[in-house]
Order: C-alpha cells, then structure tokens, then sequence
C-alpha cells in the first residue's frame, strides 16, 4: 500500500508541473499530511495580513502619518476636493511596491520562505489597493469595490463547479491554461520592452489608445485567471487527497491567495478601462 502510495505521488507530481517546482517529496501518505483544515487555515492568514496592510494604510491617511515634504497637490476629484501626496509617501510607496514585485518570485524560487514572503506580498498589496481607493476616492473606490464584489463571485463560482465535478482539470486543460499564461506574460514583456524602444513607442501608445484592443486584452486575462482558479482548486484538492507532506500546505495556500489577488487586480484593470471608455 505504501508503494502504491509513493507510486501515486510521483505520478501526480510529475503531471502537476505547479506542485514540481517545489521539491522532490521525501514523505507520502504520513501523519503529518495536508489537510483541507490546515490549507484553509494558512489561506486565511495571508488574507488577514492582505487586510493588516490595508488597515496600516487607512490608518497613516487619515492620521497624515506619512509626513514629509509635499511634493504634489491638485484639485482631480468633481466636488473641487485636493489630493496631497508627500514625500515620505512616496518613499513608502516605492518600497511596497518593490516588495509586491519581489516577494512571490522569491516565494516560487525559494518556497521555505512562502511563510514571509507570502506575507509581505499580502500585505503590500492591500497597503497599496487602500491607497489607491483613499487618495483617488472620486475616481478609484468605486471601482475597487466592484472588482472585490465580481472577483468573489467569480471565486466562489469555479469553486462550486470544481467542487460539485462540473469542471474538471485534466492534464490537457492544466497545460493549455499554463501555456496560456505562459503566452500572456511573454507578451506583456515584449509590449513593455517595444513601449521603451523609440522606434516602437509610438506604435504601442496607439495600440493601448485603442479602447477595442485594451478592453479585449483586459479581458483576456480576467478569463485566463478565472480559470487558473480551478488549476488551484485541484492542486489543493491532489495535495490532500494524495498525502502529500503538510509543508505543501504554505505552497498551496499561497497559490490559490496569488491567484486570487492577481485576479482581482485584473478585474480592476478592466472596470478601469470599461469606465475610462464610457467617460
């Protein structure tokens, strides 16, 4: 039985190309397995940081704790309200925003750290979507809470259908939705690198101009991380199921959190546009 255990992990491992960026696994079936309870529980606390760093953030506007030179003021919002941002502001911002970019690389590459760097990527983020929402309240909390809103029910929908047998993720649907993914990130790469390019620049303004073609794009990805949730789902559910050690619990937590939050942003990036066109 323990063989066909072991034998079962292998072939898992070997077809999960998520859960075989981590280690060889040196245990199977043991004790001190995942477990559902324990997945949930480390989900929670990457979402409960994802909250401390917007609660940090909310706390510092309101009680002008950034302090700092002022390095901008103007009247944007309708009702003639003025936005101020300072120089130690600015300085914070800089940091989280590296530590948002930084942080779940070093999570895939280097997963004993997950525990902190999973952390700090949660936090960051909910430090800078708060403000985000409190500086631009006018143009940007409206849309904040809607992506929240639509990015639950899409959360809870691929949760449903993956948890009732709707869907199911077969091996040709995993790698047809990292080879996606995979397409999407090199594309977004070659778009940044021809936006810095003089000879291209011009070109990749006019595309990003085009309200067709950046909506189209947004929702691309919104649909490609709408799905990535059910390769999560099923990487949770073969870490349980098949027994695999409780370290994998950070590693799976952390990847259904990121997909989650990447999503979201996604989903903020196109309400943004729909709404920019309607303006």
């Amino acid at each position: 039985m323990a063989d066909l255990n072991k034998t079962n992990n292998r072939r898992i491992i070997a077809e999960n190309p998520v859960i075989r960026k981590l280690s060889k696994v040196t245990s199977y079936g043991s004790s001190n397995a995942c477990s559902y309870k324990g997945i949930a529980l480390k989900l929670l606390f990457f979402l409960i940081f994802t909250a401390v760093g917007i609660g940090v953030c909310a706390f510092m506007k309101v009680t002008s704790g950034f302090g700092g030179e002022l390095v901008y003021e103007g009247t944007i919002y309708e009702n003639g309200g003025t936005v101020r941002i300072f120089s130690n502001e600015v300085t914070v911002l800089v940091v989280v925003g590296i530590i948002s970019f930084i942080a779940p690389i070093l999570a895939v590459f280097i997963r004993k750290t997950i525990p902190v760097t999973g952390t700090l990527f949660c936090a960051s983020i909910g430090f800078l979507l708060c403000w985000l929402a409190m500086t631009f309240a006018d143009i940007y909390l409206a849309p904040v809470l809607l992506a929240l809103v639509i990015t639950l029910m899409l959360v809870f929908t691929m949760g449903f259908l993956y948890g009732m047998g709707i869907v199911r993720v077969t091996q040709k649907f995993r790698s047809f939705i990292m080879i996606a993914m995979i397409t999407v990130c090199l594309s977004s790469l070659l778009v940044f690198i021809a936006s810095l390019i003089p000879f291209t620049s011009g070109i990749v303004a006019q595309l990003a101009a085009n309200p067709v073609i950046s909506i189209g794009g947004s929702l691309i990805m919104v649909i490609i991380g709408t799905l990535f949730l059910l390769v999560d789902f099923d990487t949770i559910h073969q870490c349980v199921e098949n027994g695999l050690d409780k370290q994998y619990e950070w590693y799976a937590s952390f990847g259904l959190a990121f997909s989650v939050i990447w999503l979201y942003l996604k989903v903020l990036d196109l309400i943004i546009k729909i709404m920019g066109k309607n303006k």
